[in-house]
């Protein structure tokens, strides 16, 4: 080898710089203007290059000795020039990075997109450039031709350079070329000065630092065996964001109708993937598919690009020739590749001469092949999967087929299946030998997949064939009075819906392979195929099909647990897909009528697909009960995570949602279990049990395996109301939770006899569980946050201080004698933990309210107690029985709800009741039931107190509009028993009182003799003290007395400000004259 300074951990380096990248924008993409989503693409392009290089390496020791020492120069330098981009690139990202990931919206505002657009634009083509630079590094292409694609390249950098007075970049990515003139084993330091141009760090921005970032150590040759896996899990919204178009249907009017088939439909899904292909990932030769679109054709790196304006943008227009370069410079690879994969040896399988297709079947195959290429010009892949299609409906026809046991020669062609499965072989044959194996599509296997499609559709053709006794002359004749159509019959709903557009579907071919397990895409697993009869669509429209041609597929997907019932067409019109449920095994599917011709509506199985109502019938014994068994023992497996059906309770469905990742933490240390216990493509429930008492609500966690598991399994987990910490300290899409369950094993308690006596505890502190889950968006762990950290009803008073938040919710119990009440849930955040508090209160109750610090402490609130099926017994459980949740009893404690202002807490106070506001709460020095003196006043022994009036609120409807003011005060005396008092202010009390003390400034106020009521509660409802000392057997009452009350507030300016209160509500009343309503208003007002 030369003296180059790089090795494998550079690449690797590299790699994962591109690949953070790529993930660091991918998540600001959704919003993001389409210049920055073709970046993203380009990114991921690059980054598959160079998984790619990474790969070949890894696998291949002797990569780099066969390049050659001129090469591996060329492409040290160009990982040296993409590192430099790629740094520039992190900065920007660095930059922004903190103005909100989380909100695209929010973030593309911030970043003043127009500011950047120009520099986005050019880190674009360079990453274009840079994919390009290396693929050409890595394929066999001349050393001629790669330095005169350089020198194009070299040139086209140069005009786009040149307009922006930037010269020194092209030559910076260009630096395949300069290889081709320059020896061998030149200075790495300076080339890597000449590419990286950062002004913080001019000196040491090549590889050997970003090797050092990542492993702190110099550039050392890792072991062969070193890889990194650097694919991350797609979710169909991940492409969204990332700034790929969503999967779509071409729309075109049919070329004609009846047995006229129209023109072949294509999936924009096809090409637009999670990761963008490398330039050289394209198989297919565009001259070989003329059918294929035009956009398709083109190499990836130029889609969706925008097009010179004529010349009015300079700019644009040197971005379009550097393009234009990168494009052709992918056509080149494009040849070579088909020149490699042109000389690999095809192995071909003779035509069997004991079942060669005969000259009646040869010509009649003939007319219809020819009468499809006047419609369409069908390609060598689109011949594969029509011969595809042939070969599975054969074996599902017989049995026998479907056996790789099965004795040679062990079937007759007699009339029945056989003879239709023995016709439906011949035609997959013909094609391969007619058409496939013809010297104009012979060319088309250079593709891999279609050579591996070929190769299974060979074998699978003989070895069928081989299973049938040769057929004699008057079978053969037989067999035209067999099915022969080379196409399946369309309905007509199934090739046109009523506005004309194609129905979605054209995603077909995924499914027709001849092996099972390469069916479906590469997260998708097929658990079951089968061919059925259906109607299709309206009443008006729909017909008895035949020979069944709908192929049914029963499938899973990773990241999604239900499992999935998808139908399609031969055509590719059509592909209707829907989850299956329980109800659907129970009452639908199960029950249904098998049928073995025509599809009869009143017996066949009706099937919603949304937009479409198809109504399916399965053929052949025991077919549909073979379907079914798949789903069915899944459900049965999970029933668990259903709503359970109980007499004194009622279950419902607060949560669902599928999970990419589902892991076990130890709660302490949040650390993998050892051995990890880890699943993917998990359903999360959270199920809420409501009793008739609405605090003894509890939940439940259940999770299941997905539908693609072997043993499909269950668990469900008591879930309390609160107190369950939740972390999204991770990735936006990641959520950890840990709680306590009832199992902490409390025996520090005896019989009275010395016997320990053992009880298991829910203890709130000390959790004991702790999960970790890894939602696919972001939005399904957010919405799972919420679940755990509310209520499921809507709250009537809600407020949010940073992290915090409190929340009032109104509690009702079914039982018999029902009561209502609140719940007060405090969601509280520490480090990076969230967790709530919820606290129940009845309608009579103590609080103490400091207007000071803008605090409400309720000193006695009740909890709800979670108790095991483990309390005070002489044992412990028997070995492998746990504690579990058994029942909830009350327990008492209190609460303290701070806030940020005084307006948030009067709507909490409001909250709290029923029929009144806070309108004013101050302290005072103290509030006395004696009248005043004529020199000072009367000092209380009673201690401070707090002074509230409360206003009643309007209700127009029953025809009350009158403003009760209501006075409510509470001391702060430790040895008061009655702490409340309460009093309605009279109209009119108040000013007589102010008139009689016009001169009086000081800060006392008092109230003409009058009723009043003392109490140790308040009644929150009335605004009425209550539950006093001295009518303790009688409950829920108060002391009823009478007398003035006088008030000293703390300053003139409380004084005033609660006169003005009263003044104020008392005015706005309007007296008695403004009580008086018209014949129409209480005309309306009994509407």
């Amino acid at each position: 080898m030369s003296g180059l300074n790089w090795g494998v951990g550079d690449l690797l380096a590299v790699t994962k710089l591109a690949w953070d990248l790529y993930h660091n924008c991918y998540l600001v993409a959704r919003e993001a203007p389409e210049d920055f989503r073709q970046l993203v693409n380009e990114l991921a392009s690059l980054q598959g290059v160079l998984r790619t290089l990474r790969d070949d390496i890894n696998s291949d020791k002797s990569f780099l000795e066969r390049l050659g020492d001129p090469r591996k120069e060329a492409l040290e330098k160009c990982l040296g020039s993409c590192f430099a981009t790629l740094y520039k690139l992190q900065t920007l990202v660095v930059k922004y990075r903190e103005l909100g990931v989380g909100d695209g919206k929010q973030f593309w505002r911030k970043l003043k997109w127009v500011s950047k657009k120009g520099e986005i634009a050019d880190l674009k083509s360079r990453i274009m450039v840079h994919t390009c630079n290396i693929s050409l590094c890595m394929s066999s292409i001349g050393n001629s031709s790669l330095a005169r694609i350089e020198i194009s390249l070299l040139q086209a950098l140069e005009r786009r350079e040149a307009s922006q007075d930037t010269i020194d970049t092209a030559q910076e990515l260009a630096p395949i070329a300069r290889s081709q003139t320059e020896p061998a084993g030149t200075s790495r330091t300076k080339d890597m000065s000449e590419v990286c141009e950062e002004p913080a760090e001019p000196k040491d921005l090549g590889l050997p630092r970003l090797k050092r970032a990542f492993t702190g150590a110099t550039l050392v040759e890792p072991p062969a065996d070193l890889t990194l896996d650097l694919t991350p899990p797609m979710s169909d919204e991940d492409v969204s964001e990332s700034g790929s178009p969503p999967a779509g249907v071409s729309k075109a009017k049919p070329i004609g109708t009846g047995r006229i088939r129209k023109a072949s439909t294509f999936n924009v899904q096809d090409d637009v993937k999670a990761f963008p292909p490398s330039p050289m990932a394209s198989e297919e030769n565009p001259d070989i598919f003329p059918n294929r679109p035009s956009w398709k054709r083109k190499a990836s790196l130029s889609r969706d690009m925008p097009s010179a304006r004529g010349g009015k943008d300079k700019l644009h227009h040197d971005q379009d020739g550097v393009m234009d370069v990168v494009a052709d410079a992918m056509n080149e690879l494009a040849k070579v590749r088909q020149k490699e994969l042109s000389t690999r040896p095809l192995r071909i399988v003779r035509e069997d001469p004991l079942h060669q297709v005969d000259d009646p079947l040869k010509q009649r195959f003939q007319q219809l092949a020819e009468e499809e290429s006047r419609i369409r010009r069908l390609g060598a892949k689109d011949w594969l999967r029509v011969a595809t299609w042939w070969l599975l409906k054969a074996r599902s026809q017989v049995p026998e087929l479907q056996s790789h046991s099965s004795s040679i020669a062990s079937l007759r062609i007699c009339n029945g299946p056989t003879s239709q499965a023995y016709v439906d072989l011949l035609k997959s044959s013909w094609i391969l030998h007619a058409i496939i194996l013809d010297g104009n599509n012979v060319s088309s296997l250079i593709t891999d997949e279609n050579r591996k499609l070929f190769y299974n559709l060979s074998d699978g053709v003989n070895e069928d064939l081989r299973k049938y006794q040769p057929p004699d002359s008057s079978q053969r004749q037989a067999l035209m009075n067999q099915n022969i159509n080379m196409w399946e019959l369309l309905q007509p709903e199934e090739e046109t819906s009523d506005t004309g557009d194609l129905l979605p579907g054209s995603d077909n071919q995924r499914w027709i392979t001849v092996e099972q397990d390469d069916a479906g895409a590469e997260d998708e697993t097929v658990m079951y195929r089968t061919f059925v009869n259906a109607a299709i669509g309206s009443k008006k429209y729909r017909i008895r099909s035949r020979g069944a041609p709908y192929m049914l597929i029963l499938s899973t997907k990773d990241g999604e647990s239900q499992p999935k019932i998808i139908m399609c067409n031969q055509s590719g019109t059509i592909s209707l897909t829907r989850d299956i449920n329980p109800d659907d095994v129970q009452d639908g599917l199960n029950h249904g009528s098998q049928s073995s011709g025509d599809v009869d509506v009143k017996d066949g199985i009706p099937l919603n697909f949304g937009r479409m109502n198809v109504t399916v019938a399965f053929v052949g014994d025991g077919e549909q009960q073979r379907f079914m068994d798949f789903p069915r023992t899944y459900f049965n497996a999970v029933k668990r995570r259903e709503p359970r059906q109980m007499e004194r309770a009622t279950e419902t469905l607060l949560f669902n949602r599928s999970v990419e990742i589902f892991e076990q933490l130890k709660p302490a240390t949040l650390k993998p279990l050892d051995p990890r216990q880890q699943w993917r493509s998990c359903d999360l429930r959270v199920l809420e049990t409501t009793c008739k008492e609405g605090w003894r609500t509890t939940r439940r966690l259940a999770i299941s395996s997905s539908a693609g598991e072997k043993r499909p399994w269950c668990t469900d987990i008591f879930l309390p109301l609160s107190n369950v910490r939740i972390s999204r300290k991770g990735t936006a899409r990641e959520a950890i939770i840990k709680w306590s369950d009832c199992t902490h094993e409390q025996s520090d308690r005896t019989d009275g006899n010395y016997n320990r006596m053992y009880s298991y505890i829910y203890d709130e502190n000390n959790p004991d569980i702790a999960l970790r889950f890894l939602f696919k968006t972001s939005a399904d762990a957010t919405d799972f946050e919420n679940t755990v950290l509310k209520l499921s009803n809507p709250p009537i008073f809600s407020s949010s201080a940073g992290p915090d938040s409190r929340l009032v919710y109104n509690i009702s119990d079914t039982e018999t004698l029902p009561k209502n009440y609140k719940g007060i849930l405090v969601t509280r955040s520490r480090l990076d933990w969230k967790y709530s508090d919820l606290v129940y209160i009845y309608r009579d109750t103590d609080f103490i309210h400091d207007s000071t610090a803008n605090r409400v402490r309720f000193p006695h609130v009740y909890y709800t107690d979670y108790i095991s099926s483990h309390v005070e017994k002489l044992y412990k459980p028997d070995p492998g029985t746990n504690p579990h949740f058994s029942h909830c009893e009350k327990k008492v404690g209190n609460i303290n709800v701070e806030f940020d202002d005084e307006s948030t807490i009067f709507k909490f106070m409001s909250a709290l009741t029923t029929n009144y506001d806070l309108i004013f709460s101050r302290p005072a020095h103290s509030v006395s039931t004696k009248a005043p003196r004529k020199f000072g006043y009367i000092k209380s022994n009673k201690g401070q107190a707090q002074v509230q009036l409360w206003q009643e609120r309007r209700n127009t409807r029953s025809g009350h509009n009158k403003h009760n003011i209501r006075l409510v005060s509470r001391w702060d005396g430790p040895k008061v028993e009655d702490k409340w008092l309460s009093l309605a202010i009279r109209p009119g009390t108040l000013q007589q009182q102010q008139s009689q003390t016009k001169t009086d400034h000081s800060n006392r106020l008092s109230f003409p003799k009058g009723p009043y009521a003392r109490g140790r509660k308040l009644d929150l409802k009335n605004l009425v003290a209550t539950d006093s000392k001295k009518t303790a057997g009688r409950k829920g009452e108060g002391s009823r007395k009478e007398g003035p009350v006088t008030i000293c507030f703390e300053s003139v300016k409380d004084r005033e400000e609660f006169a003005a209160a009263v003044a104020v509500e008392v005015a706005g009343g309007g007296g008695e004259e403004a009580m008086k309503k018209s014949p129409f208003d209480e005309l309306m007002d009994l509407t």
